[in-house]
């Protein structure tokens, strides 16, 4: 026979199983880092055309925020064996100087240009890369051809 203290017990497990937070992950092929899920490209390509991929996979160009997402980000386009580093989504296309979030329009609140950058070489460098060899960011032309990262939200997904 079954006592009562076992019969709550089984009862508040129960309980628990049903109200427990859902598991967060991404979905296949993704990366989970930091509440976010990274998709990193196989080839380089444009910045135009690395906006296009992202969008078209319901996620954004990266946008890194603080010093160990890009810290992060850097291991990331090492162990890929990237050239260059990724693009990032920001751009001061509208304004010489004055790089946006893609995203939102605001001021990058965090930034990492690397010395004497963005310097805007020729009067035709408006898209922003993370550039892993020199550990920093770089304007560059966006007709460029290098690797890029796309992020969105983490999915929630139950699990049993």
């Amino acid at each position: 026979m079954i006592t009562v203290k076992t019969q709550i017990a089984i009862l508040v497990g129960i309980l628990a199983i049903q109200t427990a937070e859902p598991v967060r992950s991404c979905e296949k092929g993704w990366i989970l880092y930091d509440k976010k899920c990274y998709s990193f490209s196989k080839s380089p390509v444009s910045f135009l055309d690395a906006m296009s991929a992202c969008y078209d996979l319901g996620a954004q160009l990266l946008e890194i925020r603080d010093r160990f997402e890009e810290k992060w980000v850097d291991l990331q386009c090492r162990l890929r064996g990237y050239t260059y580093g990724v693009w990032l989504g920001f751009s001061d296309i509208q304004i010489e100087g004055q790089f946006v979030s893609l995203t939102d329009a605001r001021s990058v609140r965090y930034v990492n240009w690397m010395a004497g950058y963005p310097n805007n070489l020729n009067g035709g460098e408006h898209c922003a890369m993370y550039w892993w060899p020199h550990k920093g960011w770089n304007d560059s032309p966006c007709s460029m051809k290098i690797n890029y990262a796309c992020t969105k939200p983490i999915e929630n997904n139950r699990t049993c």
